[in-house]
């Protein structure tokens, strides 16, 4: 079993080396090559920021060294912090269940492409939906990501906890695709609430290190913060949580 995962904006430092570069790696620094030749201006053009933060970004990517990951590298697991993160909190895992987890999940990446858990990255900011040249990162990602990914998996369950916006990057054909959602309801409606999907998300994949040895079976049984599943609107490929 694997869990696929979101990256995030907010990244920091991470306790956690490292163990090898990532896949795409060269791929990423082609990437780089082209933002490292932007003008502060192109850079608040093409992310919506402000001054200060366009200088952050500016400063982040003139540090970005793509020779230098398998020394400056951080596990990608712990280097992100966005909601999800913070309810799996990587750190916190015992030390076989953080081992499960490095290798178990996956993370979309708009830089990266794809990454697992235990490899070695650097901060930067480039998400899957933004444009590259005439097409999105997706399009520019899909088929690399999803070709590998089928022979990381070798058949195993693939679980989706990842946004519409990283899970679609990827062609599910001849894949055990499953996927999760979460609800919160109230007055007798549902709806999806982004943040707390996110840290559901989160949740579930803690869930799922926790209980390795069952596989796809943990599913059904998360409980985190109050969920439960609606066994009527589950299926063996998509599981609906509400709370």
């Amino acid at each position: 079993m694997k869990i696929l995962l979101s990256s995030a904006k907010t990244m920091g430092p991470c306790p956690i080396s490292g163990t090898q570069n990532p896949h795409f790696l060269e791929d990423a620094i082609k990437l780089h090559a082209k933002m490292a030749k932007w003008s502060l201006k192109k850079i608040a053009d093409y992310h919506g920021t402000s001054p200060a933060l366009s200088a952050k970004v500016a400063a982040g990517i003139a540090a970005w060294d793509g020779a230098q990951h398998g020394i400056l590298g951080q596990a990608a697991l712990g280097s992100f912090q966005g909601e999800a993160f913070a309810k799996l909190d990587v750190g916190s895992l015992a030390p076989d269940v953080q081992k499960l987890a490095l290798s178990s999940v996956y993370i979309g990446s708009g830089l990266y492409g794809l990454l697992r858990g235990s490899d070695g990255i650097q901060p930067y900011r480039l998400d899957m939906d933004q444009k590259w040249g005439t097409k999105s990162l997706r399009a520019h990602w899909t088929k690399k990501i999803s070709t590998w990914l089928k022979e990381e998996l070798a058949g195993a369950p693939l679980v989706n906890l990842a946004s519409a916006e990283y899970a679609d990057a990827l062609d599910r054909t001849g894949m055990h695709w499953i996927d999760v959602d979460f609800f919160q309801e109230s007055g007798g409606k549902r709806k999806a609430v982004s943040v707390f999907s996110k840290q559901a998300r989160g949740l579930m994949a803690r869930h799922l290190c926790e209980q390795y040895a069952s596989g796809v079976n943990a599913i059904p049984t998360f409980s985190a913060e109050g969920y439960s599943l609606d066994t009527e609107a589950s299926s063996p490929t998509h599981f609906v949580f509400v709370r």
